[in-house]
């Protein structure tokens, strides 16, 4: 947990919570820091007890009062059962503890008069986050989503640390079911807005490509009923039909019509190239980032700097000198050397989407070396999954030299289209085995949805060959 020094007194708890929720606290009330987890409690925050996976946090109420606690916000049920253990304690009793957590946050935005974006969509959000922060860092002191914070918990934690410091701020919200992006704009209030595009995510509950986009773009419709400013996307079938609804925009892409043009070429490394083109002025800048997805993540975050007044030679900055970070075994898009392989590490997630960008990337790859895409199955597709996968497999076979896959999904969609140069393997260790024995280098594609943990068959190799 990121920890956070928002200030709340009686006059603001009473301000946010009807009367009868509030136990024991008085005009003297003051508390410093609002806090999900009872072990980094620091004296007067205010403890918000959340169902977890595996804790429940009413259980670690009273480790929190121990700890220094004001204040604990718990469920109306867990307090009638039993406020009768904690007669002198301070309380916030609310009916669902998430939302009642998203409300501290919203109040703690309001006292922040600063340009805010919010950045949704299906594919690479965290990357054009990272790159608008970079670019809108240049001229201001702006705050950026942490890690991926960007759901219904992590937004509020990102809120609370807005502080005087700080001169903007780019927050990332993800969805996954319908009505969640219309609950973050809400808690957000976003002054500036950018969907990246309208793919197939989530499918299970989002249903349909019309679901994802009715879902997405309720961020658009949240700054159209506030006067807020959209950055659309003129390369997105669907967001080009915005132009016509919205008021305050920017359109932004490689579309001849769209008001800052790009241009984009890959060179032999991979690294974009771009050409900006806006008003009467255009700059090129050289990105040390991999792929064609970052080209067009760089687009948006260049869209989104015009709209807070950075000028090109600003936003070229910003952009040229960004690199990204590799955090973990997975990653998005970067290179990485195993002995005589090279290892497009994009193990992140993926969807169809996704999927169809990192292809076309690994395509472009200037090599001799065999080109291999190992590609795990893609979740949360519900009853489209069948036909995604099969499509995958078809494209991923007249892309790459071979396609090594794993997964449920993609051994379905390999029984119904078959390939000499696709194969099926049962662990991410065998598929290494294999690479090894078969090939002295190569050039792979790493990528598959996060609950497969494709950075596994990278570790396997390292393991077998470092």
């Amino acid at each position: 947990m990121i920890p956070n020094y928002a200030k709340f007194n009686a006059v603001d708890i009473y301000s946010i919570f009807d009367d009868d929720s509030i136990i024991n606290i008085n005009e003297d009330f003051n508390s410093v820091g609002i806090s999900i987890d009872s072990r980094k409690i620091e004296p007067n925050n205010i403890f918000v007890a959340l169902y977890g996976e595996k804790i429940d946090g009413h259980s670690k109420v009273a480790d929190a009062f121990a700890a220094g606690a004001a204040c604990c916000l718990v469920n109306k049920d867990w307090f009638t059962a039993n406020s009768s253990n904690f007669p002198d304690k301070s309380f916030i009793i609310v009916d669902d503890n998430l939302t009642a957590l998203g409300s501290l946050a919203n109040y703690h935005r309001h006292r922040f008069d600063m340009p805010i974006i919010a950045i949704g969509g299906s594919n690479g959000k965290t990357t054009t986050k990272e790159l608008c922060a970079a670019v809108l860092s240049v001229k201001y002191n702006t705050l950026k989503t942490f890690g991926n914070f960007n759901n219904r918990l992590g937004v509020p934690l990102m809120l609370l640390q807005l502080n005087d410091s700080y001169q903007a701020a780019v927050l990332e919200i993800g969805t996954n079911e319908p009505g969640e992006v219309h609950i973050l704009s809400e808690m957000i209030e976003p002054t500036h807005g950018l969907i990246t595009n309208i793919g197939k995510e989530h499918l299970e509950l989002l249903i349909d490509l019309d679901g994802v986009e009715q879902e997405e773009t309720a961020l658009f419709g949240f700054l159209l009923k506030k006067g807020g400013h959209c950055l659309i996307n003129f390369d997105d079938d669907r967001l080009v039909n915005y132009y016509k609804v919205l008021n305050k925009k920017l359109t932004f892409g490689t579309h001849t019509d769209a008001a800052l043009k790009a241009d984009i070429e890959i060179n032999e490394s991979l690294n974009p190239f771009l050409k900006l083109n806006y008003n009467s002025g255009s700059i090129q800048i050289n990105m040390q980032t991999i792929g064609f997805a970052s080209a067009y993540n760089a687009i948006a975050a260049a869209a989104a700097g015009i709209l807070f007044d950075l000028t090109l030679e600003e936003i070229a900055h910003g952009l040229s000198n960004y690199t990204p970070e590799i955090n973990h075994g997975y990653a998005r898009m970067v290179f990485e050397n195993v002995a005589e392989f090279k290892i497009l590490n994009d193990c992140y997630n993926a969807n169809p989407s996704s999927m169809a960008m990192a292809l076309k990337t690994l395509k472009a790859y200037s090599t001799n070396k065999p080109k291999i895409a190992v590609l795990g199955e893609m979740r949360e597709l519900g009853d489209a999954a069948a036909i995604e996968h099969i499509d995958l497999l078809k494209s991923a076979a007249g892309l790459c030299d071979y396609v090594f896959i794993i997964g449920n999904e993609m051994a379905k969609a390999n029984s119904q289209f078959q390939s000499e140069n696709i194969k099926l393997f049962d662990s991410h260790s065998e598929i290494a085995d294999y690479i090894i024995n078969n090939f002295k280098t190569s050039a792979i594609l790493v990528k598959g949805s996060r609950g497969m943990k494709m950075e596994l068959f990278i570790d396997a190799l390292k393991s077998k060959l470092i």
